[in-house]
């Protein structure tokens, strides 16, 4: 998984202040859909690279309970830069027992579950 969420995070767009996130949804059926982050000058308009993989998900018709767990990578040497992911959509399709694997492009890694999310804040 961490060979494919590197090799998304070339896909990803930031321009404008370089962080890049690249992310791939587990469904509980093994299915996977992944997503990168899209930036632009106006920041409110991002897309997250979770918001992606999930929105994916949604299209595909999978719903709240079909999620088993979420991978993340930040395109930095600083796994505290995961602090500007979107937990709230995170948080809204997935169970609070499913897992979150986050990861910095080293490869060091932190491993939680949804329903801790709002309570680590890098």
């Amino acid at each position: 998984m961490v060979n494919e969420l590197e090799r998304l995070l070339s896909n990803s767009y930031a321009q404008y202040d370089y962080k890049c996130f690249s992310s791939i949804v587990v469904m509980k059926d093994g299915k996977t859909f992944s997503g990168v982050t899209v930036k632009n000058q106006i920041f409110r308009d991002a897309i997250y690279a979770e918001q992606a993989a999930i929105a994916r998900a949604v299209s595909a018709g999978y719903k709240y309970g079909d999620f088993e767990k979420i991978y993340i990578m930040v395109g930095t040497t600083s796994i505290n830069d995961l602090k500007y992911i979107n937990k709230d959509v995170i948080i809204e399709f997935m169970e609070p027992d499913a897992q979150v694997w986050l990861y910095d492009k080293n490869r060091n890694y932190r491993i939680m579950k949804v329903g801790n999310l709002l309570f680590n804040i890098y």
